[in-house]
């Protein structure tokens, strides 16, 4: 991972820009979907189909504009409560779908050492951890999911015409998580690598390589951030979001 994202605190208040995101959610903030309203729109993680069917009622009725507008859908990683509704929105806006790279070499490293096609089921078991971990559930949506990418992203780059959403890859939770971060409204999009807690309190979900987890929240913290956007849980304003941050080990 890169550290050349930080924004330093002396940049001058009239480079800064106005904040572009938008959260989807229930009132539980259960999964949340969020949409960046640029000069075309960017989906992140469009979560269930419920989440799209919300987001295209925003979109119309709220922004007044259309999923026409939208030319990006981001996936921050592949858990199904964060992808279960890809094709809902692809069919919506014909936008291609960008994931981690990650994903890519772990399918060809997968296929390389066995000299064969690469099991899903195996590829799923790398990908999924924590309580979530029942990988005899997930393979078919990981194997639908994967042929729905169109874009393979890698760490440091910016988001295909969006060149100030730079992507960070932020292992730890998952292999392939990543963040979407703009240093110009610092604002975060941190998919389930940071989730907030009842509270309001800041997680950040980790694995069991330790090693890799405290990179990624040295690369975080590295950041100035303002606006916090989880996976799961409430949004945060704050000056330094990810000081005070809870670790699970």
């Amino acid at each position: 991972m890169n550290s050349d994202y930080t924004h330093e605190s002396s940049t001058e208040e009239n480079t800064l820009s106005m904040r572009q995101v938008h959260t989807i959610t229930d009132r539980f903030s259960m999964a949340n979907t969020y949409l960046i309203n640029d000069e075309r729109l960017i989906v992140v993680d469009p979560g269930t189909e419920l989440n799209v069917r919300q987001l295209q009622f925003y979109i119309q009725h709220i922004l007044h504009r259309s999923c026409a507008d939208i030319d990006l859908i981001v996936l921050t990683h592949l858990h199904p409560d964060h992808t279960a509704g890809v094709e809902a929105m692809h069919k919506l806006s014909s936008a291609p779908v960008a994931a981690s790279a990650v994903v890519r070499r772990l399918i060809e490293k997968a296929a390389h050492e066995r000299r064969g096609t690469p099991s899903f089921a195996q590829l799923a078991e790398h990908l999924m951890t924590g309580p979530l971990q029942h990988v005899d559930l997930f393979p078919p949506i990981y194997e639908r999911q994967y042929k729905l990418v169109d874009l393979w992203l890698d760490d440091v780059v910016g988001l295909p015409d969006h060149p100030y959403w730079r992507v960070i890859a932020s292992p730890g939770h998952t292999p392939e998580s990543l963040c979407l971060y703009n240093p110009f409204s610092l604002e975060l999009l941190c998919g389930d690598t940071v989730i907030t807690i009842q509270g309001g309190a800041p997680l950040l979900r980790g694995s069991t390589n330790r090693r890799q987890l405290e990179e990624t929240l040295r690369l975080l913290r590295s950041l100035q951030v303002h606006y916090l956007y989880p996976g799961h849980g409430r949004p945060i304003l704050s000056l330094h979001p990810l000081n005070n941050v809870d670790v699970e080990w």
